[in-house]
């Protein structure tokens, strides 16, 4: 053996192969490290976010591996928590693959990592510092302009694509409304956490969301509802959900109770989570705020099944009263149209007595059965049919008996005489409810049923139950209540009599009182026109004398003139002193009154100018904004208004110059000159000055008489 040494190399067929290993395993090694296809299609299928998931799937199929390391190795902690056996077992086999001269590349390749973790951690640092504390913080940061300009790009970035529009705005939403959140909000109004954004932002989402179309609206909502049990399924945010849905439920009410069977669906499958069935139904019972058929449409398809659970009972009975108090609250007529099956339905199941539910819970649905009740009877409706209803459900078991109260309303109400009629055919066979409702009407006479002593129809029906009590007595089977019933029948009919009487006392002394008003405007009349004939007549006919006048000459043939002459100097006479009196007495009293009176009148003028032109400067401060609102609904409105009103002022103006160059070019000339009507003015001053001087002589020559 030789003792040089020797060079062993491989061939290059070895090294060539010992090349394809080392790829391949690296190869393997990125391929663990990438996300999974499942991990990119983790979105629900029906999400909203259709276009993220499309492209997600395209970039991992599209993109080469090599271009995703970048991406794979700067992620590598995030995918490795999805699978760490994979990920584990990869980095294993390409550590134990690794040559050498790979052994740089790899630290190199954990150096990148790690430098791309710090900046993410600097990245994640510098956001945790400028986001808001608060929901509200953030909300008050979102601006309408900024609304405008994201909607902006994205209506460029994706045109003609309003489902798009709409989950892009969502996911901005969504990221800009990172906090958690109760379920129901309690505690907050019914209005929170729409109420936190301004009232340019909410106006801006809403003017948006109109003009996508109600259909794109109604899938959206739907498909928002999906999201918003899936995002809670793996703990994810969902205020920014929620605020949509509130807008959606506030602006347009029925698309809350449509579909309803897909909204059941969803409930159920998250029956057992309550977190995000409560999260449903609140989203869902937002229309009922301002609709009360929507809310009871609601709550009785959605929210009656979960009535006797615990987790979601207090929810649902506070629900319905909340419904009822706004339906109470708001000034427009919103009668509830439902069919007599799907109200008692509803009604029945308020006012039916749960034994799992607690007490304060139970008179809360007996409350809300009342007031049920109570809108319903006020909507167009047959009240005939409900009160045999609610008249057939009447028994003295219960303590708090709704069923006596909803048929006084429809006695009371404008469908009373058909209710009447009901009553006295069922009588007979209905003694113990006719018992109890005649005790209701006996002992609310002073508060409320004594309005139907107004009405004949119910007098003849008191005198028809006399009759049919007689029926009653003569027939075979004995009634236990009879005795009862006619004793309170009796007490009925004598209070009813006594209002009857009252209530005519009060219209004659009505009619009595206007009937002096009356007569002492007629008085006055009569002795106005007999002053004028007498006065006609003395100037005619005596030349200005009393005595010389067809009236002073019959009483003079009479021999009654002397006597008339001395009344009337006497009554003169008194009348002139007491003028001459208050000529006296009366002023220092009445210049304070009538200056004060003229301060008064300057001060609600000024202060009348100071509003007009304090509303004048608001208007025009605040017209550009709400110019731009109408303009986003109606194209160049706020032009054609602002046109129109400039033309009306304009018209006003010259239609005033033209009038008053009319007067004073065709009326005020010749004997309606200012020159003449000055002259005729000073003449009448003249006159009345005269007139005045004498009727101050005769009061003087008055006063002198005694």
């Amino acid at each position: 053996m030789s003792e040089q040494w020797e060079v062993v190399t491989k061939s290059r067929k070895q090294k060539n192969l010992d090349k394809k290993v080392v790829a391949h395993t690296e190869k393997k090694r990125i391929a663990a490290q990438m996300p999974k296809l499942e991990e990119l299609c983790k979105i629900p299928p029906h999400s909203v976010y259709p276009t993220i998931r499309l492209a997600l799937i395209l970039l991992f199929f599209l993109v080469p591996a090599h271009r995703l390391q970048m991406f794979s190795s700067s992620n590598n902690n995030n995918y490795k928590s999805h699978s760490p056996a994979k990920s584990s077992s990869s980095s294993s086999t390409s550590s134990k693959n690794k040559s050498p001269s790979k052994k740089s590349t790899g630290k190199g390749t954990v150096a990148a990592n790690a430098g791309a973790g710090t900046a993410a951690a600097k990245k994640s640092t510098s956001a945790s510092v400028t986001k808001p504390k608060t929901l509200e913080l953030a909300l008050r940061n979102i601006t309408a302009d900024d609304f405008s300009a994201q909607l902006e790009q994205v209506k460029l970035s994706c045109p003609a694509s309003e489902l798009r529009w709409l989950s892009h705005i969502a996911l901005y939403f969504n990221e800009a409304l990172a906090y958690e959140c109760d379920p129901i909000f309690s505690g907050r109004s019914i209005q929170y956490p729409s109420n936190l954004a301004s009232p340019a932002l909410k106006r801006s989402i809403v003017a948006f969301l109109a003009s996508v179309g109600e259909t794109n609206l109604e899938y959206f909502y739907h498909s928002l509802l999906d999201s918003m049990a899936v995002a809670l399924n793996i703990n994810q945010t969902v205020v920014a959900y929620k605020l949509l849905l509130q807008l959606i439920g506030q602006n347009w009410p029925s698309i809350c109770s449509k579909n309803l069977a897909k909204t059941a669906l969803l409930r159920n499958s998250y029956q057992n989570r309550s977190n995000i069935c409560l999260s449903i139904l609140w989203a869902v019972g937002q229309g009922g705020y301002q609709s009360l058929n929507e809310g009871v449409r609601v709550w009785q398809n959605l929210m009656l099944p979960n009535l006797e659970l615990r987790q979601y009972s207090k929810f649902v009975v506070e629900y319905m009263e909340r419904v009822l108090k706004e339906a109470a609250t708001r000034k427009e007529n919103d009668p509830l149209l439902l069919n007599q099956q799907e109200f008692f339905t509803t009604y029945n199941a308020l006012n039916a007595t749960y034994i799992n539910l607690p007490k304060e819970q139970q008179q809360s649905l007996k409350r809300s059965a009342m007031g049920l009740l109570q809108n319903y009877i006020d909507s167009p409706v047959k009240h005939a049919n409900i009160f045999l209803t609610l008249f057939r459900d009447i028994s003295a078991s219960s303590k708090q008996n709704n069923e006596i109260e909803g048929c006084i309303r429809c006695l009371l109400s404008s469908g009373k005489d058909d209710c009447l009629k009901v009553w006295r055919m069922n009588y007979k066979k209905q003694t113990a409810p006719s018992l109890l409702l005649l005790k209701a009407i006996d002992d609310n006479w002073t508060s409320s049923t004594k309005e139907l002593a107004a009405s004949p129809a119910f007098h003849s029906f008191l005198k028809d139950l006399n009759d049919l009590n007689e029926e009653l007595q003569g027939s075979k089977r004995k009634e236990n209540n009879l005795d009862d019933l006619q004793t309170v029948l009796v007490s009925v009919q004598e209070k009813s009599s006594a209002q009857q009487k009252k209530n005519k006392q009060s219209a004659a002394a009505q009619k009595k009182k206007c009937g002096c008003c009356k007569w002492t405007l007629g008085s006055l009349f009569v002795i106005a026109l007999i002053a004028g004939a007498l006065y006609y007549d003395t100037e005619a006919n005596g030349k200005g004398v009393f005595e010389k006048s067809a009236t002073g000459k019959l009483l003079k043939n009479a021999g009654v003139l002397p006597h008339v002459e001395k009344t009337w100097y006497t009554v003169m006479g008194a009348g002139a002193r007491g003028y001459k009196w208050a000529e006296v007495n009366v002023p220092p009293y009445a210049e304070p009154v009538v200056k004060t009176s003229v301060d008064l009148w300057k001060l609600a003028r000024n202060a009348a100018c100071n509003v007009f032109q304090n509303a004048k400067g608001y208007f025009g401060a605040k017209w550009p904004e709400v110019a731009k609102f109408i303009d986003q609904y109606v194209p160049n409105l706020s032009g054609k208004l602002e046109a129109f009103v400039a033309g009306v002022s304009d018209f006003a103006v010259s239609s005033y110059d033209k009038s008053a160059t009319l007067i004073k070019e065709k009326v005020l000339v010749g004997r309606f000159s200012p020159e003449n009507i000055n002259q005729a003015l000073n003449q009448t001053r003249n006159v009345a000055v005269e007139y005045y001087n004498q009727f101050h002589k005769k009061v003087d020559a008055y006063a002198k008489l005694k």
